[in-house]
């Protein structure tokens, strides 16, 4: 479907779930920061990237831990939390805030029965081991019980004409017949917090978009936050956020030309309910 003329619609109701997040964050004195294209439009646009269709906020994890806390609690009436202990049929490893009474579909996850609704990605950042032999086994067991989950929960990774994906696809559906829900999350919890208890020079966000590798960062970037502008507030963001924007998008200041400004999340459906 077309999405940039429901954009500022869709903008609207993401800054309301961010805001929710934030004064869920503030009352329980949780640090938070905004990461990836949030980050970005904050710095070079006051606000949304103006055809960008989400939203990203980070964590560290014993923060992420205490927000899903807070969140059972302290969370607004109008709003959900989603984990794949809260929605049996999610498939990734971090959560989302979904609007109530509203509808988001995208391509990946027309097939699959967990919640849809207009939503805020929330990921936990965990610690990857200093050594680069241990990050890349580290990096390739995630990478197959994310697989796993996902193809177990009915999400969508091929395309049409994508043969070779879907047949890999076919296989993990096989292999996750042997193993029930709660299994391959806990599995995949450990795996993913395996090095939390040490004390490394660099974490990741496994749940990025660009991988567990690029996604990998330094530990110093997020120490500390500062707040900057996003639309009509303030949100906390890493305070090394400029190293972090270099890194990700090298001259991030220059927008890049039109016919790459595209927003990736392939809506099919999209009701704002009464917003």
């Amino acid at each position: 479907m077309e999405v940039s003329k429901f954009l500022p619609q869709l903008h609207s109701c993401q800054l309301k779930i961010a805001e929710e997040i934030k004064r869920v964050c503030d009352k329980n004195n949780i640090k938070y920061f905004i990461i990836a294209g949030t980050l970005l439009g904050a710095v070079r646009h006051n606000g949304f990237i103006p055809w960008d269709d989400d939203m990203d906020i980070g964590m560290l994890r014993e923060d992420y831990n205490r927000f899903l806390k807070a969140c059972e609690t302290d969370l607004g009436e109008d709003f959900i939390l989603q984990t794949t202990y809260t929605d049996p049929a999610y498939g990734l490893n971090f959560a989302k805030i979904l609007l109530k009474g509203t509808r988001l579909v995208e391509s990946v996850t027309a097939k699959n029965n967990c919640f849809k609704g207009i939503y805020v990605d929330v990921f936990p950042f965990d610690n990857t081991p200093d050594d680069q032999a241990l990050a890349k086994k580290h990096d390739k067991k995630i990478y197959f019980l994310r697989r796993l989950l996902l193809a177990k929960q009915n999400y969508s990774v091929s395309k049409k004409g994508e043969l070779l994906k879907s047949a890999v696809y076919f296989a993990l559906k096989t292999i996750c017949l042997f193993f029930t829900h709660d299994k391959l999350c806990n599995a995949l919890e450990r795996e993913i917090t395996k090095y939390n208890g040490q004390n490394t020079r660099k974490i990741v966000n496994v749940g990025g978009a660009y991988g567990y590798k690029k996604e990998t960062l330094e530990r110093s970037w997020f120490e500390e936050t500062v707040s900057l502008q996003f639309e009509s507030d303030l949100f906390s963001a890493p305070s090394g956020y400029k190293e972090y924007l270099e890194y990700f998008y090298g001259d991030y200041m220059t927008p890049p030309p039109e016919d790459k400004r595209y927003n990736r999340h392939d809506l099919v459906e999209l009701d704002f309910g009464e917003y």
